[in-house]
């Protein structure tokens, strides 16, 4: 135990408190409390990452000399913890319960317990919520999944390779540790390392990029030797491909939303990957939550961050000033006073929604998500590159592209986790249309500014020679000196929404949710679409032969021929949400 003086208020630190789980099994923690031992609300943050990553990324100690105690705990089977059978998700709904009840029985509790923290630490949260702990009041999740399919395969069916690859590759590295593996990839991974500090995460990434890489490469992709020995859980992900698979309905927070009487605030960012599902846990929680109390007191937040970035406003290539950024620890604070401690919040009687508009750089609070005064309005692919308002006309030909799997268009930028030298955010995207398997279309120069706030589709109309294949969109938005930057992509595996094998020469028509976006284009810039069957590694390369996914070798891959039409009976189009000014 040590005590840490901060003003006039001691803090006490208990470091690898053993907090005891219903099995026998447990798991270590660490607790900062004033030194008094005056009962005080709870906050607890349970991570699979290791606790001291907490702590370097937030303030035990302010919060505890707001007059809170903070609890960091590693979930079961990781660093500290006992257990050995690891798995995400599965085993945090229990362990979540018994830790806020173990926490709310301490001396130095008054009863009262809220739940943070950001990414999987937004899951342990609502894995918690659905055992319903009744000591339970408050949460406040950040860049966190609703539903659980998305980060593995949303929202179009195609396998997000940077996102689970990637993030089971991290994950896996504690589990090599544990077992004291003798692994080539280990010895791989040691020599990248070499001379880098383990927290300097830019460094990290950078000597890791090869690594992940060749992984993100590897075919079959369900069968990558070092994740079949450290996260043999990874292989499930192909197991469980279609959304309504029971293994996903029983832990997905939006299944049990009904059940939850709980007030939260929902953060999330426009370049996050976990955007929708941000959007989709605020949505659910005030339609359907258990009483009218907690659906009144829901909040969503939405910055132009990428992933667990909201402590700066450089999002990619772009900086978005310093309005963009967010102080979380205030914001706990400041939601979890009100909650627990029954002192005032302005949040509480400010607008739910709160949302930061690109372009203009500004935060706006408005009343609902998406927003009433939308007027939802196609604009339209045509054949001679252009993209715009007016609806196509009946002899516009078709445009064809030949996609390879082989050669993917590559990703740059976007909603992703930032692995394998890939950037996410906003990164222009000049370089990708000097390639014959991108579709270009750019509307006329702004004469005025436009607003496009809130969800954005695609409905492509399209043939291709494959038995099963993608089609992917993206919005960009193009300064006057050239430079395009992404604002928001999407892609679609045709076999979610038809029967394969597909018919060669038939047409389909393929919706594409490129999720939701905030920004201002002002006069002088221009909009336009990219069209293609690839983003990789953000998403696995369709093999287009209509076996499972990941289940092709390299000599199985195939080349099809795609067409995308835009005449009048069959109008391809971005449906944008644009906001009158």
């Amino acid at each position: 135990m040590t005590v840490t003086e901060t003003g006039s208020v001691e803090i006490v630190v208990e470091r690898g408190v053993m907090v005891p789980m219903r099995d026998g099994v447990r798991l270590a923690a660490d607790v900062w409390r004033r030194a008094d031992g005056q009962p005080e609300p709870v906050l607890i943050c349970r991570t699979p990452y290791g606790r001291s990553m907490l702590e370097m990324m937030g303030s035990p100690v302010a919060m505890a000399k707001a007059g809170f105690a903070v609890v960091h705990q590693d979930c079961r089977g990781r660093f500290e913890s006992e257990g050995s059978d690891w798995r995400p998700i599965d085993l945090d709904i229990d362990d979540g319960y018994d830790t806020v009840e173990w926490a709310a029985a301490q001396p130095w509790s008054n009863g009262k317990v809220g739940l943070f923290g950001a990414s999987y630490m937004g899951y342990t949260q609502w894995q918690a919520a659905i055992a319903h702990p009744p000591s339970l009041v408050a949460i406040l999740p950040e860049t966190a999944a609703a539903d659980y399919w998305d980060p593995a395969w949303g929202p179009g069916g195609a396998f997000r390779v940077a996102n689970r690859v990637g993030w089971a590759f991290l994950v896996g590295l504690e589990e090599a540790r544990r077992q004291r593996l003798d692994d080539p990839m280990l010895t791989r991974i040691r020599d990248a390392m070499e001379g880098i500090d383990p927290g300097d995460l830019v460094a990290r990434n950078a000597a890791f990029a090869p690594i992940e890489d060749e992984m993100f490469r590897h075919r079959p992709l369900r069968d990558i030797p070092f994740l079949r020995t450290v996260a043999p859980w990874y292989a499930d992900y192909f197991d469980r491909s279609e959304r309504d698979h029971p293994a996903w309905l029983s832990v997905n927070p939006l299944s049990h939303m009904a059940t939850f009487d709980l007030l939260a605030i929902h953060v999330g960012g426009w370049y996050d990957v976990q955007l929708s599902n941000t959007i989709l846990s605020y949505q659910g929680m005030t339609t359907s939550a258990a009483t009218e109390r907690a659906r009144r007191n829901q909040r969503l937040i939405i910055g132009p961050w990428p992933h667990w970035s909201v402590a700066s406003g450089i999002v990619g290539e772009l900086d978005f000033g310093p309005d963009a950024v967010l102080d979380t620890t205030a914001l706990r604070l400041d939601w979890f006073s009100h909650w627990l401690k029954d002192q005032p919040s302005a949040l509480v009687d400010q607008p739910p929604v709160r949302l930061f508009v690109m372009g203009e750089n500004v935060w706006r609070d408005e009343q609902e998500w998406p927003l009433a005064r939308t007027e939802w309005t196609p604009w339209y692919l045509h054949g001679d590159g252009r993209f715009s308002a007016d609806r196509p006309r009946d002899d516009e030909p078709p445009d064809q592209f030949t996609f390879d799997p082989r050669d993917p268009v590559p990703t740059r930028g976007g909603r992703l986790l930032g692995v394998a030298g890939v950037t996410p955010g906003a990164v222009d995207q000049r370089e990708l249309e000097d390639r014959a398997d991108v579709l270009v279309y750019t509307s006329e120069v702004l004469t005025g500014p436009i607003e496009i706030t809130g969800p954005v589709r695609a409905d492509l109309w399209v043939a291709t020679t494959a038995a099963d294949t993608d089609f992917t969109a993206k919005l960009i938005d193009v300064h006057p000196d050239g430079r395009a930057f992404n604002i928001c992509d999407g892609i679609v595996r045709a076999r979610t929404v038809a029967s394969i094998p597909l018919v060669a020469g038939a047409t389909y028509c393929l919706t594409i949710d490129l999720a939701a976006t905030s920004i201002v284009l002002p006069a002088g810039h221009r909009l336009r679409v990219h069209v293609s069957s690839s983003n990789f590694p953000m998403f696995e390369p369709n093999a287009n032969t209509g076996n499972p996914a990941g289940t092709d070798t390299e000599a199985e891959l195939r080349s099809a021929d795609q067409t995308v039409f835009h005449d009048r009976a069959r109008p391809s189009r971005i449906v944008l949400p644009l906001i009158p000014r």
